[in-house]
């Protein structure tokens, strides 16, 4: 006759195994629901403006930078992304330019958002300005090539792999503008 302690040992070890076995169905069955890229971007539009370069003193050792001051319109519908083992989105906007003077591509975030439900998943922003500044390491945006803009997500499913994707991006380059403001204006 077996102990209490062996049966509730081996209960709890079926019960363990039972519940790792549907948490790896449940992985898998993530990359089963995911839409493609082509799903989610169809109808996201993203457009910039860039207004005016201006010096700011930032970081630690206080020397100036030039801030790119700017707004931006973004039309995306991201509910495709959710089903039921979504939990939540991370969705961000990136600046992608060229610096020729150093030859280094940047990708800069400029603005990123939560988005917890399918209700939410809608955006539509008109003359947004960006949640982080836009700045170049060079301290400098003189030898920067026009910045395109791209509306990127993260998947994060309650059980399996984090994904991610493009959901658009903006149709032309937009330039740096030459003229600056000083930081009483900004």
């Amino acid at each position: 006759m077996h102990s209490v302690y062996q049966r509730v040992n081996n209960l709890s070890a079926f019960l363990t195994s039972c519940l790792f076995v549907l948490s790896g169905l449940i992985a898998a069955t993530t990359f089963l629901l995911q839409p493609s890229s082509a799903t989610v971007s169809n109808g996201s539009v993203i457009s910039a403006e860039h207004l005016a370069v201006a010096t700011k003193r930032l970081g630690w050792n206080r020397r100036n930078y030039e801030v790119q001051n700017l707004n931006f319109n973004v039309t995306a519908d991201l509910s495709p992304l959710f089903n039921w083992n979504t939990k939540q989105l991370f969705v961000y906007i990136t600046a992608d330019y060229e610096h020729t003077q150093k030859g280094i591509d940047n990708r800069v975030v400029i603005w990123d958002k939560i988005v917890r439900d399918r209700e939410s998943a809608k955006i539509n922003l008109t003359k947004i300005k960006p949640k982080y500044p836009l700045r170049d390491y060079s301290k400098s945006f003189k030898y920067a090539l026009p910045a395109s803009y791209s509306l990127h997500y993260d998947v994060m499913p309650w059980i399996g792999v984090l994904t991610s994707g493009m959901a658009g991006t903006s149709v032309d380059p937009v330039s740096f503008p030459t003229s600056k403001l000083n930081q009483a204006t900004m």
